[in-house]
């Protein structure tokens, strides 16, 4: 009996390897596409950037269709952010972008993602935008672009797993405008 039990284990975790295995690639895979995104948009490479971005955006869709939406538990972390970033360079294609958020959506909710990733490729794409991420620097200070039920903004964002709109927006007027 000790060695059946030993064998469906054995197999299980060989299953469970395996799998994971073919997701190791995967993270891989969308680890190297981030980084050559991240080096091509600041000029390290000699690549140009709206090409690459389409290209990207496709094999994006490419993974989704085949695999789903680049879960942290399926790819981790990193990869899942690096799938997240592609789409959200893809402002040539408000179709594609708007096609992932709905897939996003459901996965911010149950933690499957990281939420707020959903929260800032929404606002990149409506106006008036919901969480306030994003805006232009007035001097030093951040001023977000229009944003729907501005009083509601801090239930929203708590809902996924955001700091308030003040915090939000005082570091950005830190960090993207200069205030000391």
């Amino acid at each position: 009996m000790k060695n059946l039990y030993l064998i469906v284990f054995i197999c299980l975790t060989s299953n469970f390897s395996f799998a994971k295995d073919d997701y190791f690639s995967l993270r891989q895979e969308l680890n190297q596409m981030m980084e050559l995104d991240q080096s091509t948009l600041h000029g390290k490479t000699d690549r140009d950037f709206e090409k690459l971005r389409i290209e990207q955006a496709n094999r994006i869709e490419e993974i989704v269709t085949e695999f789903g939406w680049p879960t942290i538990d399926m790819v981790g972390k990193d990869a899942s952010q690096a799938a997240w970033i592609i789409v959200q360079h893809a402002d040539y294609n408000k179709e594609f972008q708007d096609k992932m958020l709905k897939i996003m959506r459901s996965l911010a909710l149950e933690g499957k993602i990281n939420p707020a990733n959903y929260a800032y490729l929404y606002d990149r794409t409506h106006r008036p935008q919901l969480y306030g991420t994003q805006g232009k620097c007035d001097g030093t200070d951040f001023t977000p672009f229009p944003i729907q039920d501005i009083e509601d903004i801090d239930n929203r964002r708590r809902e996924m797993k955001m700091t308030t709109a003040q915090a939000y927006w005082n570091m950005a007027s830190e960090r993207m405008c200069g205030r000391k």
